[in-house]
């Protein structure tokens, strides 16, 4: 029986096969069947005596056991095992120091190297704890500053005390709201606390009637002719309106400005 011209003879690879094919890159032209059959037919290959069917198989070696199973260690966590499982996607302790071995054995070998610090750590507090405690010895009483009592006549809050009180005032550092304190600046918080303080009870008692609100005077407005004077222009830099003075121009400003009202001297 005459064998089709179309069925490649064996030996050959299949399409899709990973493994290592000599020379295989410098062939070009043919099928992947055609090709791995030209190299794996010729005098070279089969002398050389290479195993192109069977792969040999490779036995992974299980990595050892730890020296405390996980549910007997200190930090006590049962997903951390002797043998991990590759995809586990938590957390390793140092794992990230291991690397260029398969899942199971780095991290076996990282939580071998994470027990061995957790022992070191025992061991050191262990010897911390032996240490004797030198007795603290007091402070003379002569370097001591005496307390001062504090008033509670009024309570603890400084809205509670009166404004001429010492302890009117929040100390530095104190987060919470503090009324008409915005307006002031520049000085130090408990100096603008007090102030503080002292503003918002006095119009707390103007409210409810203890104390007389102050009167309100309208002040007096000056004349114009006592901003546009008759023989003397304004200075430069003056802010306020002057009348006509977009229409005119060729001349100084104190000289655009002399009676500016147009009054007859």
């Amino acid at each position: 029986m005459v064998q089709s011209t179309l069925v490649t003879p064996a030996p050959y690879h299949l399409p899709g096969y990973l493994g290592y094919v000599p020379q295989f890159k410098f062939k070009i032209g043919g099928t992947y069947g055609q090709t791995t059959h030209s190299i794996l037919d010729t005098s070279d290959y089969l002398q050389s005596k290479m195993p192109y069917r069977v792969i040999k198989e490779v036995k992974f070696q299980e990595p050892l056991a730890r020296s405390k199973p996980a549910s007997q260690e200190g930090w006590s966590n049962t997903k951390l095992k002797g043998s991990m499982v590759p995809g586990y996607t938590g957390y390793v302790p140092k794992g990230q120091h291991f690397f260029g071995q398969r899942y199971a054995q780095a991290c076996d070998n990282a939580l071998k190297s994470f027990e061995a610090d957790l022992i070191v750590k025992e061991k050191s507090e262990e010897t911390l704890k032996m240490v004797p405690r030198r007795p603290l010895t007091p402070v003379s009483k002569a370097n001591t500053y005496p307390a001062k009592p504090r008033d509670f006549q009024y309570g603890t809050s400084p809205y509670r005390l009166p404004n001429n009180h010492d302890e009117k005032y929040f100390l530095s550092g104190y987060t919470g709201f503090v009324p008409q304190a915005r307006q002031l600046l520049a000085k130090s918080y408990p100096v603008i606390t007090h102030e503080a303080l002292t503003l918002h009870q006095d119009v707390q008692d103007r409210v409810r009637g203890k104390i007389e609100a102050p009167r309100m005077t309208r002040a007096k407005t000056a004349p114009p002719g006592a901003i546009y004077a008759r023989k003397s222009g304004l200075i430069p830099n003056y802010t306020g309106h002057v009348p006509s003075m977009k229409f005119k121009y060729g001349r100084t400003y104190g000289a655009t400005t002399v009676n500016a009202l147009n009054q007859s001297i």
